[in-house]
């Protein structure tokens, strides 16, 4: 037994067993931090102090997928829940006599809501599924009860933003943020317009 034993520089012997073991577990833990990249921490301390023009809010606002977020939860939020306890038929309804937003949207031949070009990709996925009834009331509802639970449409949108509109980073984060995204990311075109 005393073959597998080896005296370590600071005097603490490791079976030679082990060490493999160990350097495994080193290797991993050093494998999830850099997966995972700095801290946020790490980064303000590496990071020079920002100016007011500098600023992660500034940087969250000139974000265009933030924008788009935002503008897509946002059509969420207008939705008056007494349309959505009436139903997806009424919910429909209210969209082709009210559009999306104000005027951002236009009915086609179909009666369904589209939109204009300058409408970025993630609302107006997000605007097409609701109009086409794909997004049912009770969804929309529950969607509108998790944007209230992470502290409205902008905390939400700051959440996403820090976990680079990953669904992967936001598995992590967990709580609402996760439950938000699952429910946004279950329709494909969602999926791709919104999330990387």
């Amino acid at each position: 037994m005393e073959e597998h034993m080896q005296t370590c520089t600071n005097t603490t012997t490791v079976s030679s067993r082990r060490r493999p073991t160990l350097l495994l577990g080193f290797a991993l833990a050093g494998s999830l931090v850099v997966a995972a990249g700095p801290s946020p921490a790490a980064h303000a301390a590496t990071t020079p102090a920002a100016t007011s023009s500098e600023s992660a809010p500034a940087a969250l606002d000139d974000d265009p997928r933030s924008q788009d977020l935002r503008g897509a939860l946002e059509l969420i939020e207008s939705v008056p829940d007494e349309v959505l306890a009436q139903g997806d038929a009424a919910t429909a309804e209210w969209f082709r006599e009210n559009g999306v937003g104000s005027g951002a949207g236009t009915k086609d031949g179909s009666g369904l809501v589209t939109t204009q070009a300058s409408v970025l990709g993630c609302t107006a996925a997000i605007a097409t599924v609701i109009a086409s009834t794909a997004f049912p009331a009770a969804k929309i509802l529950k969607v509108k009860k998790l944007i209230g639970e992470l502290g409205g449409v902008a905390k939400a949108v700051q959440i996403f933003w820090g976990a680079s509109f990953s669904y992967e980073k936001l598995q992590v984060v967990g709580g609402a943020a996760l439950a938000l995204a699952g429910e946004l990311i279950g329709i494909t075109s969602v999926k791709e317009e919104c999330f990387s």
